[in-house]
C-alpha cells in the first residue's frame, strides 16, 4: 500500500507539508473532500492550483529522520495517516512497528500457551505445503478473532463458526479450515477407512491416480447400517479398480439413501426394508424424483442412461453383500435383474462440426493461443487423448522407434495401464518446444509436461483442468468461433476424442485400428464411430517383418520382436488404410491434411512410403520426367525444366537408397547361410 516508501512532500506548489490521505496535507485534504464527494481526483483538484496554507513553527516530526511539521501527536501529516492506519501504536513503539513491517514474521506471543501451539503447528504445516503464502494480515486477522473470543484452543468452535466471522475471499478461512482439521486429525489418530470421510491423499493413492478425485462422503448416507456397508463394498471395489470410477459411484447410493429417507422414514433404520418390493418402487421413483444439488442440474428429472447407471451400480452392492456375506444378511427376494435396467438411448454423436475445426485448425488461429494451451490442444486433436490422459502426461512422454518414428507414452486411468501410440509430427515438435518450458522454469525438478501455474514452486503438480479450460474458453471467445449459421459456438476437450474417431471411421478405417488408437476396452464405444469390419487384420508376413521406404529412400522396417513393434505397426496400418497412393503410401497422421501441390507430388513429401515391390512404377515415373525434361530444355521453357530435373532427382535418390538396402539385405542373408553350408559340408 505504500506505507514502506518515504513519506513525501504535499504536491501543491509551495506546500511545505508531508502528504496523507488523497497524496495530500491535512489542510489541502480538507478542501479537497467537496470536490472529492462529487467525483473530482486529485489531479483534478491541482489543476485548480489551490492556494498554499502555512502553519505556525511548531516543530519537526517525531518519527526518526523525518523532516516534515509536525500536525498533531507529535507525528506529520503523512506518519500520522500511517500511525492510525496501523492502529495507533504508544508512539515510543511506532517505528518498531513500522520496521517490523519491513520484515514481517508471524506474531504468536499474545496467543495462550495451546493456542500458541497449535498456530505454531498450522505455520508447520502450510510450509511443508508449499501451496501458497499465508498473507500478514490474513494471519493477524485470525489471531485476534481467537484472542476476543477467549477460547482456550481453536477445537472449541466449530469451523462454520471461525468463518462467519471472515469475509468470503479472505485467507483466514482457509487458515481455520486447515488448522481444524490438522487438529482433528491429531486428536483422532484413527484409521481413515473409518472415517465417514475418505480423503484420497491419505488413502496411498499417488497423485496421478487421484487426480481431482474430492473426499469421498459418506456422511451423505443418512442410514448408519447402509453407510457401513457402503464403506465396506467401496473398500473391496478399490482394491481392483481405479479410484475416480468408485468415488464416481457414490452419488448412486446417495440417491438410494434419499430414497429410503423420504419413502420409508419409519422403516429406514432396518435392512429388511430391502426387499423386492422396495427396490421396485424405488425403481419408480428414480422416475420422478429431481435433482436436489446446487447448480444448473437443481430441479432437473434423471435420463434413462442415469438412472441405468443407479440400479446397476445398487445391484453391483446388492450382489457382493449376498457374495461375501455382508451382516446382516440380506433378505433373499432383495434382487434387481437385468431386465428391471431402464433402456438407455444411444450414445449422442458428439465429434466437433467441420466447419468449426477448420476454425480451429486454421495457423493464424492457433498462433493466438499461447504455446502451453496450442500444445494440449495438438495433443488432444491428433492423439484422441482424454484431458484426464493429457494433462498428466510427463516430460518423457517421447519414445523414438527403430524406424525413426515416436510414440506417445501416457497413462489410461480407467484400466490402470501405460499406453504407447504414434504421435503426429506436429505433435513432437510441440512437446519438444514445452519440454523446453518446462526445464527453463523448474529443471530437472518437474516430472510433469504440463506443470501447474500457480501454487507449484517445486513442479510437484500438474496443471488443473479448470485453469486449462479457461484459456482454452477465452481463445475461443477470441477467435469469435461460430457455426455455418453464424451464431457463437462452444466446443470442449472431449469432443476433439470424439472428432479423431469420426474423421478416422469417415475415411474407412477398421474398427480394430479405431479401437487401438482411442483405448477403448470394449467394443461398444468404437462401434459408435464405425461398423466398419476390418478384413485385413495384420497378416502373416507382417508378424516377422515388412520394408518400406520414406521420401529420403531410408528403409522403414517394422519387426514384431522390436520395441513397441505395435505402435510401428498401427501407425503403419492407420497409413496404409488411408492413404493409398501411386507408387506407395502415405504415413501422414489422419487428423492433418495433405499439403501437397500439383507442383510438388507425393515424391517431395516427408510421409511417402514405397517398398521393393513397387520399384516398376517409380522407373517408369523417371523415364517420363527425363523425357518431359528434355523436351522442355530443347523448346526453351527453362522452368518446366528446373522442375522437372528436381523431381528426377529425387526418383533417383529413392531409387538408389532402395537398391542399397536390398543389396544389404541380400549380402546379410548370404552371410547368414554360410555357417550352415560350411556345418554341412563337414557333416559329409
Amino acid at each position: 500500500m505504500g506505507w514502506l516508501a518515504p513519506v513525501r512532500r504535499c504536491p501543491v506548489d509551495g506546500c511545505p507539508h508531508a502528504q496523507g490521505p488523497f497524496r495530500l496535507c491535512e489542510d489541502h485534504r480538507r478542501r479537497f473532500t467537496p470536490m472529492g464527494m462529487a467525483g473530482a481526483s486529485t489531479d483534478e483538484y491541482l489543476a485548480t492550483r489551490p492556494a498554499v496554507i502555512i502553519r505556525g513553527d511548531v516543530g519537526r516530526c517525531g518519527y526518526p529522520g523525518c523532516p516534515f511539521p509536525v500536525l498533531s501527536d507529535e507525528l506529520c501529516d503523512g506518519h500520522r495517516y500511517r500511525w492510525v492506519k496501523l492502529g495507533r501504536p504508544a508512539l515510543a513503539e511506532f517505528p518498531a512497528v513500522v520496521e517490523q513491517l519491513r520484515n514481517p514474521g508471524f506474531d504468536l506471543s499474545k496467543l495462550s500457551p495451546l493456542l500458541r501451539l497449535e498456530f505454531a503447528y498450522l505455520l508447520q504445516l502450510r510450509t511443508e505445503q508449499r501451496r501458497t503464502h499465508i498473507p500478514i494480515g490474513d494471519w493477524n486477522r485470525a489471531v485476534r478473532l481467537v484472542i476476543e473470543a477467549g477460547v482456550e484452543s481453536v477445537r472449541d468452535r466449530s469451523l462454520a463458526s471461525w468463518q462467519q466471522q471472515v469475509n468470503r475471499g479472505c485467507v483466514a478461512r482457509g487458515l481455520f479450515r486447515t488448522l481444524l482439521i490438522a487438529l482433528h486429525d491429531l486428536h483422532d489418530q484413527g484409521v481413515e477407512w473409518d472415517r465417514d470421510v475418505w480423503r484420497p491423499e491419505y488413502l496411498g493413492f499417488d497423485l496421478e491416480a487421484r487426480r481431482g478425485v474430492p473426499p469421498l462422503h459418506f456422511d451423505k448416507i443418512a442410514q448408519e447400517w447402509l453407510r457401513e456397508l457402503v464403506k465396506r463394498y467401496f473398500r473391496l471395489r478399490l482394491a481392483t479398480t481405479e479410484l475416480r470410477t468408485v468415488a464416481g459411484q457414490l452419488s448412486s447410493f446417495h440417491w438410494f439413501s434419499r430414497f429410503l429417507t423420504e419413502c420409508y422414514p419409519a422403516q429406514q433404520d432396518e435392512p429388511a426394508v430391502l426387499d423386492r418390493a422396495a427396490l421396485e418402487r424405488y425403481s419408480g421413483w428414480l422416475i420422478d424424483a429431481p435433482d436436489i444439488r446446487p447448480g444448473k442440474w437443481a430441479g432437473r428429472r434423471l435420463t434413462a442412461r442415469t438412472r441405468k447407471l443407479h440400479l446397476s451400480k445398487l445391484k453391483g452392492f446388492l450382489e457382493a453383500w449376498r457374495r461375501y456375506g455382508f451382516t446382516p444378511p440380506l433378505p433373499e427376494n432383495a434382487h434387481i435383474y437385468v431386465d428391471d435396467l431402464p433402456r438407455a438411448s444411444g450414445l449422442q454423436a458428439n465429434f466437433i462440426d467441420e466447419y468449426l475445426m477448420s476454425q480451429i485448425e486454421a495457423e493464424e488461429n492457433l498462433a493466438l493461443l499461447e504455446p502451453e494451451t496450442r500444445t494440449m490442444v495438438l495433443i488432444c486433436r491428433d492423439e484422441g487423448l482424454r484431458i484426464g490422459e493429457a494433462l498428466t502426461l510427463k516430460t518423457d512422454c517421447l519414445k523414438r522407434l527403430p524406424s525413426g518414428r515416436w510414440a506417445l507414452v501416457h497413462y489410461k486411468s480407467k484400466d490402470k495401464s501405460y499406453r504407447a501410440i504414434p504421435a503426429s509430427a506436429a505433435v513432437v515438435d510441440a512437446i519438444g518446444g514445452q519440454i523446453q518450458r518446462v526445464r527453463e522454469r523448474f529443471g530437472d525438478r518437474c516430472r510433469w509436461l504440463f506443470p501447474g501455474v500457480s501454487r507449484n514452486p517445486d513442479g510437484d503438480y500438474f496443471i488443473s483442468y479448470t485453469t486449462l479450460t479457461k484459456r482454452f474458453d477465452a481463445w475461443l471467445a477470441r477467435i469469435r468461433l461460430v457455426d455455418a449459421h453464424g451464431q457463437p459456438a462452444t466446443v470442449n476437450w472431449h469432443q476433439f476424442r470424439h472428432t479423431l474417431g469420426t474423421r478416422m471411421a469417415n475415411a474407412g478405417v477398421s474398427g480394430r485400428t479405431i479401437r487401438e488408437v482411442l483405448g477403448h476396452t470394449s467394443w461398444t464405444m468404437q462401434e459408435h464411430y464405425s461398423r466398419i469390419a476390418d478384413d485385413t487384420l495384420r497378416r502373416e508376413y507382417e508378424a516377422k517383418y515388412e520394408v518400406r521406404f520414406n521420401r529420403k529412400g531410408q528403409a522403414v522396417r517394422i519387426s514384431a520382436t522390436a520395441d513397441l513393434s505395435g505402435v510401428e505397426w498401427l501407425a503403419d496400418k492407420i497409413g496404409r488404410r488411408l492413404h493409398a497412393v501411386a507408387g506407395g503410401w502415405c504415413g501422414r497422421h489422419i487428423a492433418r491434411a495433405c499439403p501437397k501441390n500439383a507442383a510438388d507430388g507425393c515424391y517431395f513429401c516427408e510421409d511417402f512410403q514405397t517398398e521393393p515391390g513397387l520399384l516398376h512404377i517409380h522407373q517408369d515415373t523417371l523415364a517420363r520426367t527425363l523425357e518431359l525434361q528434355q523436351t522442355a530444355a530443347a523448346a526453351g521453357r527453362v522452368r518446366v525444366a528446373e522442375r522437372n530435373e528436381r523431381m528426377a532427382t529425387a526418383i533417383r535418390h529413392l531409387l538408389d537408397r532402395v537398391h542399397q538396402d536390398e543389396a544389404e539385405a541380400h549380402s546379410s542373408a548370404k552371410e547368414s547361410a554360410a555357417p550352415h553350408r560350411e556345418l554341412n559340408a563337414d557333416a559329409g
